[in-house]
């Protein structure tokens, strides 16, 4: 099975920083462990995207142990994983989820 390359929104970078920030407070270090398994999770998209698609053509996958879910749309032809945002399943999704 061929790898997918993944490309990230730019707004997912303010999306991860958010949710470290947000988590550090709450407890020290719990930030850089959410990074971790964010990238742990990208390992396993880049092998396989195909994921639940949640509305439109985004598919939604949550994060093992945070309440977060990585939005990404699936290019199969060239074989690319567009990663759209990363989001605390608390939030509204009828406000915070993509349109």
């Amino acid at each position: 099975m061929a790898k997918f390359s993944i490309v990230a929104d730019p707004k997912v970078k303010n999306d991860l920083t958010e949710a470290r920030d947000f988590l550090n407070s709450r407890r020290k270090g719990l930030g850089k462990k959410f990074l971790l398994e964010y990238r742990i999770t990208l390992k396993h998209l880049e092998k396989n995207p195909n994921f639940q698609i949640r509305y439109k053509d985004i598919h939604c996958l949550p994060l093992k142990t945070f309440k977060y879910m990585i939005h990404f749309g699936v290019d199969e032809e060239k074989k690319i994983v567009h990663v759209y945002a990363v989001l605390s399943t608390y939030l509204n999704p009828e406000k915070n989820w993509i349109k």
